[in-house]
């Protein structure tokens, strides 16, 4: 029987962890409501981390919180002992668990009390814009936000690459891409291909291009035009998709 197991108290204020357990891989789970006393329910949003780990996204938190919306912010690196070096394997070796965790935790959300289920969303930060598209493409979630998100891949000479655009379909719920023309990291210019091709494959999609912010606007660029434009396009896209 599906069930949630609280794990332990976290120092944030109104946050708790869990793991969650539904027969899939078992993922911590930082929860944030925007608060304790009021029952809510809230809408949910799924904050998804960089390939800097867990705690890349924790300052974007309050962010969501203040907007009155429950996060849920999962961890997929440490379960499987992924690092930044060997981000790779998020996307191969590590990808069907990491699907089954995530589905996971749009279950575990979607029978909490304090979530309203019909209104839960993703944001994901480079590597976690990969995981965007997953929940998005395959209808898991009202609608998505990848913020310079993994749109190819193959960092590691293996000759393995892996992309999101196999998870959409005319059926997925709506992703909006928000990438800068000066990302090193993940280039434009595949961005924009997979764009082509997602379109191509009837699915929702939108999307907005920066000149300047690169890979960085959450973390060196924090709190400048870029980040505060990406920031402010995610609330409406949300709004766009509330029911």
């Amino acid at each position: 029987m599906s069930s949630l197991k609280f794990f332990f108290l976290v120092a944030a204020l109104f946050s708790i962890s869990i793991q969650q357990s539904y027969g899939e891989e078992p993922l911590f789970t930082e929860i944030t409501y925007p608060s304790f006393e009021d029952p809510g329910p809230f809408p949910g949003v799924i904050v998804l981390h960089t390939s800097g780990g867990w705690g890349s996204v924790d300052h974007v938190i309050p962010r969501f919180t203040e907007e009155g919306y429950a996060v849920y912010s999962p961890d997929f690196f440490t379960p499987f002992g992924l690092t930044p070096q060997t981000r790779e394997q998020t996307f191969h070796k590590f990808r069907k668990p990491i699907e089954k965790g995530l589905s996971g935790v749009v279950r575990a959300m979607k029978e909490d009390p304090k979530i309203d289920n019909n209104n839960i969303f993703a944001v994901g930060y480079s590597n976690g814009g990969f995981w965007v598209c997953y929940l998005a493409g395959t209808g898991q979630i009202n609608a998505g936000v990848s913020h310079f998100g993994v749109w190819l891949t193959n960092f590691d000479g293996s000759g393995l690459a892996a992309h999101p655009v196999e998870y959409f379909s005319k059926t997925s719920s709506p992703v909006l891409s928000l990438h800068a023309t000066n990302d090193r990291v993940q280039k434009y210019k595949w961005a924009s291909e997979s764009w082509g091709k997602i379109k191509w494959r009837g699915a929702p999609l939108e999307h907005h291009t920066y000149s300047s912010g690169g890979h960085e606007w959450l973390k060196k660029l924090l709190g400048g035009p870029t980040d505060q434009d990406a920031q402010k396009r995610t609330f409406e896209f949300f709004k766009k998709h509330t029911k």
